[in-house]
């Protein structure tokens, strides 16, 4: 049976990911295992895909000395508000940078709600910005900023902002137009030598190495490494089944 590698590549970070069936490309796998799943199996399942999609946008865009910051409210909102409140923000905080010369922002927004009191996640593109400059621009209550410490993979990260319970058909993220896209290329090998598994390129360090069973595709050999050289800080390992 022929097989298929999926090539990833998202800033100093490598994944590869090996199916065993042409119908492992665009395609379901088996759509009746899936029918099996309870709403709390799918919720997790779908969450676990979103993180592995976040950290790879995360890590395609953000480096060591770019910008953390959470925005709250001081106090309740409706979501409409909130959402209005957010884009003014984003629109003084573009101001601001082209005002002091800076490049063009770039981001990635997270909302979430402990609580009932929503609150930002905001990674953007590094500035020499002061807390009490960032919590005039905001406005709206207190502000935490933090700069990204070096960590070639930040799968921690979107782990952690996505810790809470997005509301039902509410999008997970919201991100700039000048975001770049992970790069991904897909090949197919020769099934002559099942038992070789896929390798890093050169270069490139392995933090993880797992063969699980995906309800979507079917069985998957996968691989993680980074860019030696690169923000190897740490891994941010999570689990891998999907």
């Amino acid at each position: 049976m022929p097989r298929y590698r999926k090539h990833i590549w998202a800033g100093d970070v490598y994944e590869c990911e090996e199916y065993y069936s042409p119908r492992a490309i665009g395609k379901k796998y088996n759509r009746g295992q899936n029918e099996l799943l309870t709403s709390e199996e799918q919720k997790e399942r779908n969450l676990k895909l979103a993180r592995r999609k976040l950290s790879r946008l995360i890590n395609a865009n953000f480096r060591q000395g770019d910008l953390f910051i959470t925005l709250t409210y001081r106090k309740r909102l409706s979501r409409e508000e909130i959402k209005r409140e957010l884009r003014n923000f984003l629109s003084r905080l573009r101001r601001w940078r082209k005002k002091k010369g800076l490049s063009a922002i770039k981001y990635i927004v997270v909302t979430e709600s402990e609580s009932g009191r929503e609150h930002h996640h905001l990674l953007v593109n590094a500035m020499e910005i002061t807390l009490k400059e960032l919590t005039e621009l905001w406005g709206n209550g207190r502000v935490m900023i933090s700069q990204l410490e070096p960590g070639g993979d930040y799968t921690g990260l979107a782990r952690y902002i996505t810790k809470e319970n997005i509301k039902e058909y509410e999008k997970r993220w919201t991100t700039s137009r000048n975001l770049v896209q992970p790069k991904v290329v897909v090949k197919k090998i020769n099934s002559a030598n099942p038992k070789k598994k896929p390798k890093p390129p050169k270069g490139y360090l392995v933090v993880e190495s797992s063969e699980y069973f995906s309800e979507e595709i079917g069985p998957i050999r996968y691989l993680k490494a980074i860019r030696l050289g690169g923000d190897d800080y740490g891994t941010g390992k999570e689990k891998t089944e999907l």
